[in-house]
């Protein structure tokens, strides 16, 4: 590659999406009504790669029948690498990247910029993973990371089938209508995780939909990722300047799930506080959870995927004069890896954060949305008028395995249960059944090491293991930068570190406190953490200079 110093680095959007959502009718949509110069990468597993022949017909049809100046060729607005057979979240980094390497081959030969690279995923890919790579790639110090970064997360849904999709029981695998290549993952959990992780919803399809049940909608996806900005659209009909042009802002594309976990946290806390607020008083008053909460555990910061750097990018065009929330989120926003880089190079959002109040507030990923206030009420509104709502369950205690599967797990409004081992579902009323989502970190009694993912999403809930918590590492492998000790050490309350539950919970007409109630009753009582306390001071945790509460060994 050239020698392109001097080059200012490419935004990347990345386009994820079931098949026949409306990807490349979207893309085909860009493509013909902006003057951006664009190049894709068409990640498709079909042995034909008919995506890719549709974007180049759709580029030329615009040449010739629009009229467009003879300095806009087909190859300025699009030039485009096929991945064929092929799937990126699937493939080595190397062949990714070397994708992004020669359409930056043909824009250096050309001497023109490309103003955005779009990167149309297939539609079983993992947009997680991606994000992943270029996460591990800043990390490592990847010479393409000074000519690209990853801007935005884009995500289509095609409204029509939502409802259906989300209830679905059926594995990837048996629906190869959404995408070729999938494998036994089920299709709900695929489905939350590109809605997740995405700075923009696209719900297309809306000219199948009424009115109330695009609301409802609206309101669903809104609450299941607070961070991202949901928009409606026909045939893939977006504002293609607020989504690829200058007024595009991404966020979750600079986080991984500890960063998106955070924001989640942040944004029901957020949504708690306006409506006491709203209601004249605090909610929760005398509440226990609250008063532990002040104790450390409202600070979001987790320790698990050791095996990502992360960028936050922000440059010239988006600063953050004065705003000591982005230094100290980005030392913790993210996968903190044992003897890992952690870049906190701040790219361009096309924003400014001169001396940023909200950024200040400590919980940066939802509050950089401070700038959408007017968007966030409509949601707000929205959610309000559906009954859907969320709250963090938050404690420092561990869950009894047994207990937890019998109270609580067997209750779960599931039908694909990985957590319960087979065993029969409870039937009958439980207020956990009110739940449309559940997310977080959690503890268990039987494993003093390991945090613990919660993840529930429709008709399927599993428990996977997310690594050790910091406390539980040895001091050689914590971060050597100060502000990132400092951040981890915050976390720590009491005798056992940054244990805890913070689990979100997402529904309509939800109990909290029966909720709360329930989950409460699989916790290990008085006399059961006494001896909890016995046993695991066998094996100490390592010692953390600093940590509050720690018992020096």
């Amino acid at each position: 590659m050239a020698d392109t110093g001097a080059m200012k680095p490419v935004p990347v959007t990345m386009l994820s999406g079931f098949l026949g959502a409306g990807k490349t009718t979207l893309l085909r949509h860009v493509l013909q009504n902006s003057q951006l110069k664009v190049g894709c990468i068409v990640n498709d597993v079909a042995s034909v790669n008919i995506d890719a022949k549709l974007i180049r017909g759709a580029a030329a049809a615009r040449d010739g029948a629009d009229g467009i100046s003879p300095g806009n060729t087909t190859a300025d607005l699009a030039d485009t690498i096929e991945l064929a057979n092929g799937c990126a979240c699937c493939s080595i980094a190397d062949e990714l990247f070397g994708s992004f390497e020669n359409l930056l081959t043909l824009s250096d030969k050309r001497g023109i910029p490309y103003d955005r690279i779009i990167l149309e995923n297939s539609g079983v890919a993992e947009p997680q993973n991606i994000r992943d790579q270029f996460n591990d790639a800043i990390a490592s110090g990847h010479p393409l990371m000074k000519r690209i970064y990853l801007d935005t997360l884009v995500t289509v849904v095609d409204s029509h089938t939502f409802i259906q999709d989300y209830s679905s029981k059926a594995a990837l695998a048996a629906r190869p209508d959404l995408g070729e290549g999938g494998n036994l993952r089920p299709v709900v959990d695929l489905l939350v995780e590109q809605i997740e992780v995405a700075d923009y919803v696209v719900l297309n399809k809306t000219d199948m939909m009424n009115a109330p049940t695009m609301e409802s909608l609206q309101a669903i996806v809104a609450s299941l990722n607070p961070l991202a900005q949901v928009v409606s659209c026909a045939h893939g009909q977006v504002p293609v300047q607020k989504l690829f042009g200058s007024e595009a802002q991404g966020l979750v594309s600079k986080l991984n799930i500890e960063g998106q976990h955070r924001g989640a946290v942040a944004a029901a806390k957020s949504l708690e506080q306006a409506e006491a607020e709203a209601a004249g008083g605090h909610a929760h008053k005398d509440c226990k959870a609250c008063a532990s909460e002040k104790e450390g555990e409202g600070h979001h910061h987790h320790h698990h995927h050791h095996d990502h750097g992360h960028d936050h990018h922000h440059e010239e065009a988006h600063k953050h004069d004065d705003c000591s929330a982005c230094k100290q989120e980005h030392e913790h926003g993210h996968g903190h890896g044992h003897a890992h880089k952690h870049k906190h190079s701040h790219a361009e959002d096309g924003h400014k954060h001169d001396d940023c109040a909200a950024c200040k507030h400590g919980d940066h990923e939802h509050h950089h949305h401070h700038h959408h206030h007017k968007k966030e009420r409509q949601e707000t509104t929205a959610a309000k008028r559906f009954g859907i709502k969320s709250f963090v369950y938050a404690r420092r205690r561990p869950f009894h395995p047994q207990r937890l599967k019998d109270l609580v797990l067997k209750w779960m409004p599931v039908s694909h249960n990985k957590a319960i081992d087979g065993e029969a579902p409870e039937k009958g009323a439980s207020p956990i059944k009110s739940v449309l989502r559940s997310k977080g970190f959690m503890w268990i009694a039987n494993s003093h090491a390991t945090a613990f993912y919660w993840s529930h999403a429709g008709q399927h809930f599993e428990i996977r293991d997310e690594g050790d918590w910091w406390s539980a590492v040895g001091e050689e492998d914590w971060p050597a930068e100060g502000a990132q000790r400092s951040v981890i050490l915050g976390d720590f309350a009491g005798e056992y570190g940054d244990r805890r539950q913070e689990i979100v919970f997402i529904g309509a007409s939800m109990d909290r406190a029966a909720i709360e109630k329930q989950l409460d009753s699989a916790l290990l009582t008085d006399a059961e953490m006494e001896q909890y306390r016995i046993n695991y001071a066998k094996t100490p945790d390592p010692p953390h200079p600093g940590a509050p509460g720690q018992q020096q060994q």
